[in-house]
């Protein structure tokens, strides 16, 4: 059975299962090369299907995630195309006039300039009539159908957040044991989060359903009252909040504590509020730019940390799973993990609307009768196409201007690199690793002792802001020595905080918060990724630091590299010196 999973709104992605294995997926982004690309996922779909050597008409079935996406959103491609200025004009004069004069603006009027045509399926009546949530989904079965080829009828929707949740839940490595399982985002069909139980042998079995677990929705816009893009830099407001105190930041915190408040496995109001960026401009009106992204994760924590918490008293389950874009605040997923009565606690490589395209071909696959002991996708997050060596020297040869240094190295040579201060970009030839985080295959590495590497790779490539900091790639043998990990909770993916040891201040400075010296780390297993294993061993054997430094290999404002067309374009623009592609290296003359 060969099932064709598919997210065409925010983080569009598209994933291939194929007798119960799940052979590809990726995001569009690293296709299209547009960061949080919002629409059809044509590239992916292609990709996907390419790898698993397969054409339209060999699918069964097709399955997309997430029902009601708004006509006038999809097609002003709105999380992927709007600048902060979009954002700020959005709420002045389209939610203004709403939800405080009575009035009826027509968002697509306000946007008339970002209506994408090229966008399908593009259908005018849709475009007049932008609440037409049902039409959208015909019109989005209609294009998918035309495009690919293949009968309307083999084409089923999925609930986004039982996507969320059966995503995280196929990946989830303790899954013969009870499973306590939370999906919480900015909102997808009309939910914004979900407690789930999961039994072994046994369909998740939902046991709360909110609209009003808003702690996606408050970032956002915090994150929007704080010149920054929301839906995109709410990491920049976890960073910074680290920065400020309880002293300075408690008023912040009180005036978010006073509105969204936990009940149980349910959320309500204290203090009813219209809208979450007019009310909060207001009521934060004089606070430092620090003191509101204090106030903000402090309070995103203290929610997650009650929900989590009564979900354990409730159920008597110790084994935590989290998905949607929530999720990947590793700040408060470091103090859920250090919970009493929380056993373990795992988060999926790219928990966001990227991975939905996944979670609903697994849903499918249970629909057509698939025992869900049966269902499970690989742990290890490299979900994505690998290429060969000729497909590196073929994009060598095209792409590499001349005069620059080609040639084949090993690890140890690399590692001398790195231990002399230079700093090399990764491309591994392996399967691409999943989600928004580098997990050693797309990344940039450097000398974690270096404190100074982190400024120069922004003043090269990455023009992160001052205050956020890199992660470190850690032996799995070495995680101990560096990470305070008493649970050994799973840090694979870079999506849990740890406190550091007083040998990783020593030995991974670079790699540690310059505030509070703690770490989202990548533990590397050499089973996950034997190449980049062997690469940090050979640093360890040159220089007895078992770790490197990594960041996603791009520039500013785009996507992480997809192919090694890619990683030379963004080579060339950067002003990095080395490309490690596949085992050539390729240098810039000096």
């Amino acid at each position: 059975m060969i099932i064709l999973g598919i997210h065409d709104g925010h983080n569009a992605s598209a994933s291939l299962i194929k007798d119960g294995k799940l052979i590809c997926a990726l995001g569009e982004e690293r296709l299209s090369r547009g960061k949080h690309h919002y629409g059809y996922p044509k590239r992916a779909i292609q990709t996907v299907m390419e790898t698993g050597g397969i054409s339209s008409k060999d699918i069964d079935h097709i399955a997309m995630s997430t029902k009601t996406l708004p006509p006038a959103y999809f097609y002003t491609r709105r999380n992927s195309t709007f600048s902060i200025a979009d954002y700020w004009k959005e709420q002045r004069e389209y939610w203004y006039p709403k939800l405080y004069e009575g009035k009826d603006p027509k968002y697509t009027e306000i946007f008339e300039d970002k209506i994408d045509l090229d966008q399908f399926p593009y259908d005018q009546s849709l475009i007049i009539n932008e609440k037409d949530h049902e039409g959208m989904w015909l019109a989005r079965i209609k294009h998918l159908s035309e495009s690919l080829e293949v009968n309307e009828e083999i084409i089923r929707g999925h609930d986004h957040h039982r996507c969320h949740a059966y995503y995280a839940y196929a990946t989830c490595p303790y899954r013969d044991e009870s499973v306590l399982l939370y999906t919480m985002d900015g909102g997808g069909d009309n939910t914004n989060g979900t407690v789930s139980i999961g039994e072994y042998g046994q369909p998740l079995e939902e046991i709360s359903r909110s609209s009003n677990c808003n702690i996606g929705r408050m970032y956002r816009y915090a994150t929007l009252l704080l010149g920054m893009r929301p839906a995109d830099h709410e990491y920049k407001i976890m960073g910074l909040a680290a920065y400020n105190s309880e002293k300075y930041g408690k008023k912040a915190y009180e005036i978010y504590a006073e509105t969204l408040q936990v009940d149980g496995l349910e959320f309500n109001y204290k203090t009813e509020i219209k809208d979450h960026f007019f009310y909060f401009k207001e009521k934060l009106e004089g606070e430092r730019f620090d003191a509101i992204a204090y106030g903000m994760q402090r309070r995103c924590e203290d929610l997650l940390i009650e929900w989590v918490s009564n979900g354990i008293k409730k159920t008597g389950i110790g084994n935590i799973v989290m998905s949607g874009g929530v999720a990947q605040n590793i700040k408060a997923n470091k103090l859920i993990s250090e919970l009493d009565g929380l056993e373990q606690l795992f988060v999926p490589p790219g928990p966001g609307d990227e991975s939905i395209s996944i979670g609903a071909a697994y849903l499918e696959l249970i629909n057509q009768g698939v025992s869900i002991d049966q269902v499970k996708a690989p742990s290890d997050g490299y979900f994505g196409p690998g290429y060969t060596i000729g497909d590196v020297k073929k994009a060598i040869d095209e792409h590499v201007p001349s005069g620059w240094i080609v040639r084949e190295t090993n690890d140890d040579e690399v590692a001398v690199l790195l231990a002399e201060g230079d700093v090399v970009a990764r491309f591994g030839i392996d399967s691409m690793e999943f989600g928004a985080r580098a997990l050693g295959n797309r990344s940039i590495i450097a000398d974690p002792r270096r404190p100074d590497v982190i400024h120069h790779i922004n003043k090269l490539v990455k023009m992160r802001d001052f205050w956020m900091p890199f992660a470190p790639s850690i032996l799995a043998e070495r995680e101990h020595d560096y990470m305070v990990n008493p649970k050994g909770i799973d840090g694979r993916f870079m999506a849990v905080g740890f406190d550091s040891t007083d040998l990783a201040k020593e030995h991974i400075p670079a790699g540690l918060h310059p505030f509070d010296r703690t770490a989202r780390p990548q533990i590397v297993h050499e089973k996950d990724n034997p190449a980049y294993h062997s690469l940090i061993k050979a640093f360890e054997n040159l220089t007895g630091v078992g770790a490197v430094m990594n960041t996603s290999f791009n520039i500013h404002g785009e996507p992480i590299v997809g192919n090694p067309e890619q990683a030379i374009d963004t080579f060339v623009r950067c002003g990095l010196h080395h490309l490690l592609i596949g085992n050539i290296l390729v240098s810039k003359p000096k």
